[in-house]
């Protein structure tokens, strides 16, 4: 009677560890940060588009954080149910955003600047726009020495 007490016992805690967890709120946070920008990437690139209709694309980030669409999909009716945990959650997830957003358009800026500064150098220099050297200065000033005396003159064209 013991042994099967002990066998329900650990057939119970069998059965409650294999359902969905609750994701908690920092990974549910990040989790939907990285979920937000794989969706933009697909909308970006058609291949990806055509690519995420026939798999599933967040199974990744959801293994990258160590849980699976099951834990997401509990976690997301468990933060549902309170809609000010929820508006706090995608608070943080709007933020996060922003701060990738304003990091990548300074990435832009600084290649385009970049790129710019590229274009500049592999022109050709225009020398018939260059001013072209003298030979011989148009104004000098002399001086010469005697031994009483320093002259300064000035030898003009």
């Amino acid at each position: 009677m013991r042994n099967t007490l002990h066998i329900v016992l650990l057939l119970c805690l069998v059965a409650v560890s294999c359902g969905p967890r609750r994701i908690a709120r920092g990974d549910m946070e990040n989790i939907m940060t990285d979920i937000l920008i794989q969706d933009q990437q697909i909308k970006s690139d058609r291949s990806l588009r055509q690519a995420a209709d026939t798999s599933l694309v967040y199974e990744g980030i959801f293994e990258a954080y160590g849980y699976d669409t099951d834990d997401f999909l509990y976690s997301m009716e468990y933060y549902l149910q309170d809609p000010s945990r929820m508006e706090k959650i995608m608070g943080k997830v709007a933020d996060r955003l922003e701060a990738e957003v304003k990091v990548a358009e300074k990435e832009v800026e600084l290649e385009n600047w970049r790129r710019r500064l590229m274009d500049i150098y592999r022109q050709k220099v225009d020398t018939t726009r260059l001013p072209r050297p003298r030979t011989r200065p148009v104004d000098t000033l002399h001086v010469r020495f005697d031994a009483d005396s320093v002259w300064f003159y000035r030898d003009t064209l």
